[in-house]
């Protein structure tokens, strides 16, 4: 048996059964370690007034001393198991937390890579989806340690009430009673706690995040540069205090609640055990009378200090099982983790039809009725102004958005009948925010083909691109040449320059066997020359395929046989670079106002 995350809404019945959905034989056994450990605390009741009448009776003379070895010996056992039971529980907790982590970490991770992409792009969705997903093993835990501990509570409180109804009717009324008011006032002050943590969690979330504006590493250059750090100092003490503040307010009333608890637990454990007093002139024992003081001072410190602070958590837990029920039913793509579908899926075209596409929570469309075709074999690019939405194409293209007006038709039929994993056959590519894998350098590559990932066909391709990309013989320079891990991980790993993280990606995607490869402003960080050598380098290896290119400078666009201008949602201009430049439109423009980018390198021999 083990977890899987579903559509549904949960609530705390359900995440009690995760745990034993992980791991029933510990979730069983610590269940039972904590009942059964409220089981034997009620019989140390009967088993402690027993042994002290026993002793009491013997201290007279009026009983052998071997009446009381049963007892003492209960006494041990007792206390035996209490120790043995603890120890145990706390090893078969410890595996109960490892599986459970493994398997709802797991089942978090699959459930994100399934996630509907336009939800990725969402600031709001992506930090519940982070705010789940970090704190899910925690609070199914939280859960399932709260829910013991009240079944311990509940058979501790039932045990005693009903040794005391059994000695002292009235007494068990008012001690049900105040027990009663003691759970009340508890609960009312937890939820005042829990909504004051709550509040602050808002201003906590907020100083992290400047937090890491300030300190880290991706933003060193900037602060340095625009000595912004003075300003973001002073709004990140704000919210930080802010923080403090309301989590002082609630420290005070946590401990003004526990005062007032104190005091009045106090007053009812001194009155009840007064009144318990009057039971010694009839029926109780003096054994009783000392095993059932201690029990009502158990009874009233349950009741004082250890349920607000269960009620503490358990709001938590509530509070966060709303966010897993939004977070398992939030929309999925089916298909978006399996592999690229096996046999080749060939291409032909690709056609816009009046397509018009408004991103989720916009207001205007960023394309209206745009049509444009792609044929096999040649080269294309996008260019125009930022916001033009070349790149939203690519995301049409392959499908990480699908809700569009008009038709997108791959090789003449509709986009949508596709699969995902069809889809990824078809087309591969390099973005702009192109991953850095810390891995070893083959891996890093040889992930473009997972299906072929290792094989003599793999290695063979991955020698050849990186010798066309020029990689070859920097790679074979590093102290493990191919198997060297890249990024920071390890003291063995070693990072890599911009240029060279730019090219390992484009021989990542050189490496598909798709037919259609987009690159969509992957060499941004390149100057204008080097970009459109690296192009060039690309446009030979890719020789055969159909390439997208997507940039805002222009060096590269003559590489393309033809080119598409975008601007307020349509095609403005489209042809080859010399018919473009011969209409003296848009495109000329932008061109002409970059030439000196290339003339001026040019001229410098670069």
């Amino acid at each position: 048996m083990s977890f899987q995350l579903k559509d549904q809404k949960y609530d705390w019945r359900y995440l009690l059964k995760l745990p034993f959905e992980c791991q029933p034989f510990c979730t069983i056994f610590v269940v039972f370690q904590k009942v059964f450990g409220s089981v034997v605390t009620v019989l140390w009741i009967f088993v402690e007034a027993k042994f002290i009448d026993t002793a009491l009776t013997v201290a007279r003379g009026d009983m052998q001393r071997s009446a009381a070895y049963p007892w003492l010996i209960c006494m041990v056992l007792i206390i035996v198991w209490k120790r043995m039971g603890y120890s145990l529980g706390r090893i078969a907790t410890r595996k109960l937390e490892v599986e459970s982590e493994a398997q709802l970490t797991e089942e978090a991770v699959k459930k994100r890579s399934r996630l509907h992409f336009s939800l990725i792009e969402d600031k709001e969705a992506w930090e519940l989806v982070s705010r789940v997903s970090g704190q899910i093993t925690k609070n199914t835990w939280y859960t399932l340690q709260q829910t013991c501990n009240f079944l311990g509570y509940v058979v501790r409180l039932l045990g005693t009430f009903l040794i005391l109804f059994r000695q002292l009717w009235w007494l068990g009324l008012l001690m049900l009673g105040a027990s009663c008011l003691l759970i009340g006032i508890s609960m009312k002050g937890g939820t005042k706690v829990y909504n004051a943590y709550k509040r602050a969690a808002a201003y906590q979330r907020r100083s992290e995040y400047l937090g890491e504006v300030l300190t880290s590493r991706e933003t060193a250059n900037e602060r340095t540069l625009f000595q912004f750090s003075d300003k973001l100092d002073k709004v990140w003490a704000d919210q930080r205090d802010e923080m403090n503040r309301i989590n002082l307010k609630a420290i005070g009333e946590k401990e003004g609640m526990v005062v007032k608890g104190s005091l009045l637990t106090t007053v009812i454990s001194t009155v009840m055990i007064i009144l318990l007093s009057f039971g010694l002139r009839s029926r109780l024992t003096i054994g009783m009378f000392i095993a059932l003081a201690k029990a009502i001072l158990d009874v009233v410190n349950i009741m004082s200090h250890e349920v607000p602070h269960a009620v503490v958590k358990m709001s938590n837990c509530l509070g966060y099982l709303k966010d897993l029920t939004e977070f398992a039913n939030m929309e999925e793509t089916e298909g978006t983790n399996e592999l690229p579908a096996a046999g080749p899926v060939p291409f032909e075209s690709l056609e816009f039809k009046n397509v018009t596409f408004t991103y989720p929570g916009a207001s205007e469309p960023i394309f209206k009725n745009l049509s444009l075709r792609i044929e096999r074999g040649k080269h294309y690019a996008f260019v125009g102004e930022n916001g033009a939405g070349k790149t939203t194409l690519t995301k049409l293209a392959t499908r990480l958005y699908d809700r569009y007006e008009g038709e997108i038709l791959l090789n003449g039929r509709e986009l949508s009948t596709y699969t995902i994993p069809e889809i990824k056959a078809v087309f591969t590519g390099v973005y702009q925010d192109y991953a850095q894998y810390s891995i070893p350098v083959r891996d890093n590559i040889q992930l473009g083909n997972i299906r072929k990932m290792g094989s003599e066909e793999a290695e063979q391709k991955m020698y050849s691109i990186t010798e066309k990309l020029g990689l070859h013989r920097e790679i074979e320079s590093l102290p493990m040449g191919y198997d060297t891990p890249l990024g920071r991980l390890t003291p063995e790993s070693v990072d890599m320059s911009g240029g060279q993280w730019q090219r390992i990606a484009m021989a990542r995607s050189l490496m598909s066997d798709a037919p259609v490869q987009i690159l969509d402003e992957p060499t941004a960080a390149l100057d204008p020359i080097s970009e459109s050598r690296l192009y060039e380098q690309f446009g030979e290896i890719s020789r055969g395929k159909t390439t997208v290119f997507i940039s805002h400078r222009l060096g590269s666009t003559k590489l393309a046989d033809h080119i598409f201008v975008l601007k307020g949602g349509k095609i403005l201009e489209e042809g080859s670079h010399d018919r473009l430049m011969e209409q003296h439109g848009l495109y000329a423009q932008m061109y002409e106002s970059q030439r000196s980018w290339y003339q001026d390198s040019e001229l410098r021999g670069e």
